[in-house]
């Protein structure tokens, strides 16, 4: 045999595996760029659905700022995983679905509720060390 025909057909084999590597780096290309936005999904609806549900619940439109949350994220195709109310505040998670096999969901929590304004209390402290008058 001559080394002419050791090598004939190796030509296609290099191509094959090139295309193979060229795909599946592509696969994974996908793959992340899937959960990279299926994450910023995650963090916008649950930092919505929270300020949402919380302000319901904070002006009396519902007494179950959860059960609002829910229905909340059936409407938007994403499930929520968890949920607590303190005081006025709401904490949950969502669950959004992405397209990749090894990773089937990714998950973000968010918390809202009302804030005390202590504009008033900084001001009249600052005033104070400065010098200025007494209360």
């Amino acid at each position: 045999m001559s080394a002419q025909q050791w090598e004939e057909g190796s030509g296609t084999m290099a191509g094959a595996i090139l295309v193979m590597v060229v795909g599946i780096m592509l696969a994974i290309v996908a793959c992340a760029g899937n959960l990279l936005i299926c994450q910023n999904r995650a963090r916008s609806l649950a930092d919505l659905i929270a300020l949402q549900s919380a302000t319901a619940f904070w002006q009396g439109d519902t007494a179950d700022p959860c059960a609002f949350a829910a229905g909340l994220a059936r409407a938007n195709d994403i499930r929520l995983s968890g949920c607590e109310v303190n005081g006025d505040d709401v904490r949950l998670a969502v669950e959004v679905p992405t397209a990749v096999p090894i990773a089937p969901y990714v998950e973000r929590t968010a918390l809202a509720g009302p804030v005390e304004c202590v504009k008033e209390t900084i001001m009249s402290s600052n005033v104070l060390a400065a010098g200025g008058p007494s209360p």
